[in-house]
């Protein structure tokens, strides 16, 4: 997803790392799944991307039809 985003904003490695805070064998490895992201770095991966990063827990309940999101 992170590298089909990248390249849809025609982004480097080196220009989406700049965007990040950080460098670009780090993007690498997270592009790779060599590198586990926390929450802050999907943060910072989605709003280097114009995007924002979104984790939800969807429990099968007929009181709850409605993912339930947490916003980074």
């Amino acid at each position: 997803m992170v590298i089909m985003r990248r390249a849809h904003l025609g982004l480097t490695q080196q220009e989406l790392a700049e965007r990040m805070g950080t460098t670009k064998s780090v993007v690498s490895r997270i592009e790779s799944g060599q590198h586990r992201c926390g929450t802050d770095t999907l943060r910072r991966i989605a709003e280097a991307l114009d995007g924002r990063a979104v984790i939800g827990f969807e429990f099968d309940s007929a009181e709850s039809p409605h993912p339930d999101l947490v916003r980074l």
